[in-house]
């Protein structure tokens, strides 16, 4: 399962990256993903991309991990980019460099802080309840992530993808989400039964026990103000 080499790489890692303080990587991922939703130009884009392809290539995380899950986002990007190619070519671009840019920022700060410490940085702000929703939408999105592998194998086996075909595969392919969106519904009942049996009372305990912040955090989080305000200029 995909959570499982996630997991795996945050706990696992020894890089920079992963030395850093939860918080440092939390808000750099917050100013990186802000820089990206206000870049309004396709050179700015690029730049997000690669520099947080960049950082995710200096974790020393699994690439071909990396590179399965941002096909997801890839995916369905293109799905609206070619909604938007009838009115602009870089409007549509500008969609699929947005979902891989956010999509790389986000894999950055979970292949390199394990989830707990993630959900810890924001149970400084939010009430108990958003956390534990955050946690159960966590698990239930690889396991989703895996089941709509399955069946998009399962689609390609009975000849519902040709290459020729756009209409037909998009058709099936919203046949699939439509079928992992009732997956979804079933999945999180099931959970909270799963999690009321354990004696589930309305909180999950989670510890911090971080590091103070040192320079690389500082220059990290000067580096990534830096972008933003150079997106903002």
């Amino acid at each position: 399962m995909h959570i499982a080499a996630v997991d795996q790489m945050a706990n696992n890692g020894n890089s920079l990256m992963h030395r850093l303080s939860p918080v440092t990587k939390v808000c750099m991922t917050f100013l990186l993903l802000s820089a990206l939703i206000f870049s309004d130009s396709i050179p700015k884009a690029v730049f997000l991309l690669v520099l947080a392809s960049a950082l995710i290539l200096a974790s020393r995380a699994n690439i071909r991990e990396v590179l399965h899950l941002a096909a997801y986002p890839l995916i369905f990007s293109v799905l609206f980019a070619l909604i938007l190619l009838g009115h602009s070519w870089k409007g549509g671009l500008m969609v699929i460099l947005k979902a891989l840019g956010a999509a790389a920022n986000m894999l950055l700060l979970i292949t390199t802080t394990p989830y707990t410490d993630i959900f810890g940085v924001f149970s400084y702000v939010l009430p108990g309840i958003i956390i534990d929703v955050f946690i159960f939408t966590y698990r239930s999105l690889f396991i989703l992530l895996d089941k709509l592998e399955d069946m998009v194998k399962s689609i390609r086996l009975r000849g519902g993808l040709h290459p020729l075909k756009l209409l037909f595969n998009l058709r099936n392919i919203a046949g699939a989400l439509g079928v992992m969106t009732i997956h979804a519904f079933d999945l999180s009942e099931r959970m909270y039964r799963i999690y009321s049996l354990r004696g589930y009372s309305g909180k999950i305990p989670i510890t911090r026990e971080w590091q103070h912040l040192r320079l690389p955090d500082f220059l990290l989080l000067l580096v990534s103000i830096a972008v933003l305000t150079g997106v903002l200029i």
